[in-house]
Order: C-alpha cells, then sequence, then structure tokens
C-alpha cells in the first residue's frame, strides 16, 4: 500500500493511519461506556467559571495521550460555552490532525508526560485529562506520572485519568471458539509481568480480590474530593446499536493486543519463545473470525477524579 500524506506534509505509513482509526474506535467504544466526556462532578465544580466572551477566558484543558485529538474535538464541540484554550499533547505528532482543520483554540504539542513540562505549562490548566496511556503500570510508576501532571493544575483545577483493566472474553452464541482471541490475549503475559506484583492499571492488567485502592494514591499527591468510578464495557448490549459497538470494541482492542504482540515477538521472521510474524497474522486472522461468529470482549473502564487543592504553596504539586 502506498504511503499517505497528510496536508502537513509528513509522509506517514499505513499502519499509522490504521493506528488513529482505531483510536477513534477506542473513544468512541468509551465514551459510549462511560456516557461522558468530563464527569460530572467536574462540569458541576467548574461550572460557574465565566466562559469565553465573558471578561475572562473560557478553561484551559490539556489532553495527555491525545492522539488524534478525537476526544478534544469532541469536548470543543460538547462545551462550547465552557471551554476556551485545549491543548493535546502526545508523544509522537504522527495522530495530530492538520492544523488547517482544528478551531483556533486547539493546539497539539509533542510531550512526553513522564518528563517535566516547560515552565510556561505549569500551573495554567483548569482540567488534565489522562486517557489510555497505561498497558500494565505499577504503583509506583502511575504515582510519579500522576505528580508531573499534576504540577499542570491551577489550584482548584481537576485531574481526570481515564484507563482500563480487567479484560475478559465471552461467547454469545453456543459451541463458538473463542481460542484465536484467548491465545493472542495469553501471549501477552511479559507484559503484565513487567510491572511486578503492584500493578494498579492498564489495559493488560487483572485486579487481585484486594484491589488496588488507586483513589489513595491521587490523596497521596494532595489531590481532594478524589473519586473513582468503574464502568463495565459489558452495558453495550442488548440489540443494534449497542451490538455493533460491542462488535467494533473488540475488534478494536483484538487489533491493539496483536501490535503488541508484534512489537514483542514479531520483528524479526525468527521464532521466539514459540511466536511467529506468520503465527501472530494467522491468530488475528482466526481471531476476527471468532468475533464475528459472536465472541466479544468486556473491560472495566475506571475514571479517577481529583482536584487540586487551593491555597498558599499549591501551585505545584
Amino acid at each position: 500500500m502506498a504511503q499517505t500524506k497528510r496536508s502537513t506534509g509528513h509522509a506517514i505509513s499505513p499502519d499509522i493511519v490504521e493506528a488513529t482509526e482505531r483510536l477513534d474506535e477506542q473513544h468512541i467504544f468509551t465514551t459510549k461506556t462511560l456516557g461522558f466526556l468530563i464527569h460530572p462532578n467536574i462540569i458541576t465544580s467548574l461550572s460557574s467559571h465565566d466562559g469565553p466572551g465573558d471578561d475572562t477566558p473560557g478553561l484551559k484543558v490539556a489532553d495527555i495521550g491525545t492522539g488524534t485529538g478525537i476526544w478534544l474535538l469532541d469536548v470543543a464541540k460538547t462545551y462550547p460555552s465552557l471551554c476556551g484554550q485545549l491543548v493535546g499533547f502526545d508523544v509522537t505528532f504522527s495522530s495530530f490532525p492538520s492544523p488547517g482543520e482544528l478551531p483556533s483554540n486547539i493546539t497539539f504539542n509533542v510531550q512526553d508526560m513522564h518528563h517535566p513540562f516547560p515552565e510556561s505549562e505549569i500551573g495554567t490548566y483548569d482540567i488534565v485529562a489522562v486517557r489510555f496511556v497505561s498497558s500494565a503500570t505499577s504503583r509506583v510508576e502511575w504515582e510519579s506520572t500522576a505528580k508531573n501532571l499534576v504540577t499542570l493544575l491551577k489550584p482548584g483545577g481537576w485531574l481526570q485519568w481515564i484507563d482500563s483493566c480487567n479484560f475478559s472474553l465471552y461467547c454469545s452464541v453456543p459451541g463458538t471458539s473463542r481460542k484465536a482471541c484467548q491465545e493472542i490475549w495469553d501471549g501477552l503475559e511479559p507484559y503484565r509481568l513487567k510491572g511486578g506484583d503492584d500493578l494498579v492499571i492498564g489495559l493488560m492488567m487483572r485486579e487481585g480480590r484486594a484491589g488496588v485502592n488507586r483513589e489513595d494514591i491521587g490523596k497521596g499527591l494532595g489531590l481532594v474530593e478524589v473519586h473513582e468510578d468503574v464502568f463495565s464495557s459489558d452495558r453495550l448490549q442488548d440489540g443494534p446499536p449497542g451490538l455493533e459497538i460491542r462488535k467494533m470494541g473488540t475488534k478494536n482492542v483484538m487489533e491493539c493486543f496483536v501490535g503488541c504482540l508484534e512489537s514483542l515477538f514479531g520483528a524479526e521472521d525468527l521464532a521466539v519463545n514459540g511466536w511467529t510474524r506468520d503465527k501472530i497474522k494467522g491468530l488475528e486472522k482466526q481471531a476476527m473470525e471468532e468475533i464475528e461468529k459472536g465472541v466479544y470482549h468486556t473491560l472495566d473502564q475506571v475514571c479517577i477524579i481529583g482536584r487540586k487543592a487551593t491555597g498558599p504553596g499549591s501551585r505545584t504539586a
């Protein structure tokens, strides 16, 4: 397939184009599951903020791990009277939309969320939103990253972190095989092992019976009004359009898993722990056939919010 050019002039490969489509589908699936873009507690807290056109600017919002910027674009459409400056950050520009396609109040910057942000950004945001940046993240890693992101908040500003965990596979039709989907999932064990025994969030993670107390991490960073909601994606069912969205979401997550497998084992035409590029591609084809026959997944979509305390010394975490 020939390379595709965006209007930015940068050539991007077909797999990047496919990745952007997958990111947008992931956004649709998650928004349908959660039922919101910005948590209602945050909207209630900040709804008294003067919007654009008043003497003060609207809310300044950061989107961390912005990808294609679809969340920011939806926020701008959904809350036009509330939003001022909207800024997306990611480690690469490859999925950013063309500047010519954007409203004047939306910009994108390359930034690694694990590294300190420029001084000009510190303490300037009303909302910092994070979405789908974890595969299997340990408590120490998550706390360190959240601490860095809290520095972006104004006193009284909110951190919203949305991520997934507790993946499971199910059949909706008797006699349906889910063997290929399960083998792909089982092959990702190295991702789960790298975080050790103290994983707290991530697509590859499964919670134990004791829970992980993510709210305590937020409170430990000095956030107040910390709250966690967990919604299961099995809310998306019971007839069209729910079943189609569920199928789309299952294909989406399996494509993500296949990409992870390829990064682990498929870079060379050599067998690694029994995995080869051809085996991965074969399983992907079988998995998509299983999904067409009724295999589906569930995920817990986790939304954690917390507000930066106001008062002296609260400009940075």
